[in-house]
């Protein structure tokens, strides 16, 4: 159990650095559409452990995250806790069927857009936007974006399907 643990940390803390430092490498579009490669952990962490281990660990994650950015203190916190606490409703500690391939994208989308949907509606409050322009510009394009990178996981052979083959 605390092997898991540590397991997220290491993973988090890398993936952390790569969305903050790396990531703009992925942008489209003028609007600097990126994939949120974080709340795709925070996603699996809250469907595998619980909305409480989601939510504390979408507002580490968060924190961190807003602490290395130097942006809006508090924003990314406040909306990855949100998602890791939705993702929990997925959580059954007796089946994990939501972590078996693409049953994890509606987990991904589910936190993926609670978490944008929050983000951007803070975040451009104060822009001359309407609310579907930044849900059709903002939003739905980064939500879509973050389900097709974590299309990768859902690709990946697991260990008991890789022995099955051979």
């Amino acid at each position: 159990m605390i092997i898991s643990y540590i397991k997220y940390i290491v993973i988090l803390v890398l993936l952390i650095f790569i969305q903050d430092q790396l990531i703009w490498l992925l942008s489209i579009t003028k609007y600097q559409i990126t994939p949120d490669i974080v709340i795709i952990m925070i996603a699996y962490i809250a469907a595998k452990e619980g909305q409480m281990f989601g939510t504390i660990t979408g507002f580490v994650a968060g924190m961190l995250l807003d602490i290395l950015g130097g942006s809006f203190l508090g924003l990314s916190a406040l909306s990855y806790s949100v998602a890791g606490f939705a993702g929990g409703y997925f959580f059954n500690p007796d089946n994990d069927k939501y972590l078996i391939k693409y049953n994890f994208l509606w987990v991904v989308f589910v936190c993926a857009f609670t978490s944008n949907f929050i983000y951007y509606n803070i975040f451009l409050q104060g822009a001359l936007l309407s609310f579907f322009d930044i849900l059709l510009k903002y939003i739905l394009p980064s939500t879509t974006y973050t389900i097709i990178i974590s299309l990768v996981y859902a690709v990946i052979p697991r260990r008991g399907e890789m022995k099955k083959v051979y």
